[in-house]
Formats: structure tokens, sequence, C-alpha cells
């Protein structure tokens, strides 16, 4: 609706209004003012693209509410009552105030509500990734209702992703360093150890970082977080830590079956068999170390949709650390 320009007028000398109204509303207010501007009914009613009548009718309502006459008639027009004008110099203020708070409802609709949220999964390539990454999407959207998408990505990828607005986060295994992020842990993860079904560790329950200095143990180049706690563990333990990496699927084969290698990965049995023909076994107790599950945003950038997403995702933590707590 376009709005008519209103002048100042000096406050100073404005008599109290005493407003005995009940239901006002700011369409009257509207009308009013565009009349004491242009000084007419008809003049107030075409700058408001309504009728003669439209406004006529809400001077009368709005004078009855207020218990005061707003206008003198006379042969060109109106002018306002004493009262009116009084009341004018108040209503600049109130109309101010409302054009401010329509403004900032439109503007919040346009910028600030929560769009598409767009992730990227920080793991080496596995069985069931797409799997994986399509339930993280829905368990999202269903907690925020708004679309998610979730693609794999390297550590490496996913920060330049960050950078370049293709993501709005990045979820890694282990913490993730860099002056231009945030790393918000949001849960933890066990490691644990893939070997091919035949192998001579294949039939135990957990495996211990004694039993894999016996076999060559490697680390996936896509796991870059996940490595540095591992390696951390290997150093705490005064173990020497493994070089072998895996940079291809080639190369993983040849590790497990020329080798007997073995690889470190997490332990998600829900995940399932991650590599055709191979088994995932736990550490041992004592060996065993909680990786956190970070959540990584830039600090400079956080967008509507990615606050949304934190937000709800620590109410979630919350709900479940709470649950947890109560069957202890």
């Amino acid at each position: 609706m376009r709005q008519v320009k209103r002048s100042k007028m000096p406050e100073d000398n404005a008599t109290e209004v005493n407003v005995k109204a009940k239901s006002l509303n700011i369409k009257q207010i509207r009308y009013f003012a565009a009349v004491v501007e242009l000084g007419s009914l008809s003049a107030a009613a075409k700058d408001q693209f309504v009728t003669v009548q439209a406004v006529s009718k809400a001077i009368a309502d709005l004078e009855h509410e207020l218990g005061h006459q707003l206008f003198v008639r006379e042969s060109r027009g109106v002018r306002p009552t004493p009262f009116g004008t009084a009341f004018y110099q108040r209503a600049l203020s109130v109309l101010r105030n409302f054009d401010d708070l329509e403004a900032f409802s439109a503007s919040y609709e346009d910028v600030h509500q929560p769009g598409a949220l767009r992730l990227a999964l920080c793991v080496p390539p596995f069985v069931g990734h797409e799997r994986a990454c399509s339930s993280i999407a829905a368990f999202a959207k269903r907690g925020l209702g708004i679309d998610t998408s979730v693609v794999l990505d390297t550590g490496k990828g996913a920060l330049s992703g960050l950078c370049s607005d293709e993501y709005d986060a990045f979820i890694v295994v282990g913490p993730f360093s860099h002056p231009e992020v945030d790393c918000i842990p949001v849960g933890t993860v066990s490691p644990g150890v893939q070997m091919i079904k035949s192998h001579p560790l294949a039939d135990r329950d957990a495996v211990s970082l004694e039993d894999l200095q016996s076999y060559p143990a490697s680390f996936s180049t896509n796991f870059e977080t996940f490595n540095e706690a591992l390696m951390a563990l290997y150093r705490k333990r005064n173990l020497p830590v493994p070089s072998t990496v895996i940079d291809s699927t080639d190369t993983l084969i040849r590790h497990y079956l020329i080798n007997q290698g073995v690889c470190f990965i997490v332990h998600v049995p829900a995940l399932g068999e991650m590599f055709p023909g191979t088994a995932i076994k736990p550490l041992v107790a004592a060996d065993t170390i909680a990786i956190p599950i970070c959540l990584v945003s830039l600090k400079s950038r956080k967008t509507p949709a990615y606050r949304a997403f934190e937000h709800w995702l620590a109410t979630q933590l919350a709900l479940m650390a709470g649950a947890t707590a109560s069957q202890n």
C-alpha cells in the first residue's frame, strides 16, 4: 500500500490526548492521517486506493471510539480540530513504528528464514555411504522441516566447499582445527579395525593395539581428523605409529589380500559391512577412545539453515543425554 508523505510537526505545543478507544485499528489511523495531510476525504480516498465512503466510515468510527470530533467540515474540504491536530502528531509515530514493523517482517522472511541445508560428510567412501548420507538428510529434514542434502567429501574438499558457499557446514570424525572455522562436538564414535573375514584376528570379539603390531595397519587418506586422533593414541601407548596409507580401492585390496593388513575405521555396527568380504572389530576397552563427531562451520558466515540445524541438534543431544541419565 502506498504511503502518503507525512511532514513532521512540532510536538512541544501539543495537548495531552486522553484516548478512550478500545478498538482502534491501523487502517483507521492511515485514513485519518491521509485526510489531515491532503485536506479532503476524496483526496485521501484516492491516495489510499479506497472509496470515499470507506474513508468517511473509518473517520466516523474513529471519532466514535475516541469520543472527540477530529475534523471541521468546510466548503472546500476539512481541517482538523485542536484534538485532531494533537491526535495526528501522536499518530505519526504510531504509523512510523508500524511501517518499520512491516518492513522488518518482510525482510526477515526473505533473509532470515532457513532455506535448504547443505552438508558434507567427511569419511572415506564405503559400501552404503549413499544410504548413510540419505539417512542423515532425512533425519535433519524430519526434525527441521527444511530440505537437506548430504554428500561425501574429504576434509580439504569440504573446507573449500564451505569457503565457496557450496556447503553450510560439514561433519568430521575427530577435531578439525582451522582459524576460519568453528568446530562443535555433537557426539562421539569409537575406532574399529577393518580386515578380511579370513584374517587371523577376524574371529575375535575385539583386538588390541598389541595384537595389531604383528600386521601392517593402515589409515585412509580421506579420514584426516580420525587418523590424527588414533595417532595420538599410539603415541600415548608408546607404540610405533602405522605408516601405511590407503589412497585407492586397489591399494586397499592388495593391503588386505596380500599383506594380511588391517585398516582403522569407525566402529558403527549399524552401518553393516562397509567393504565386501570384510569385518570390523572394535578395539579392546583398554585401547579404545571416544573420538568426537564434529560439526564445522565458518566463523564469518552461518546461514539461517545452519543456525536452525545447530540449535535443533543441540536440543536433540540434550534430550538424549537426559534420557540416558534417567536410565542410569
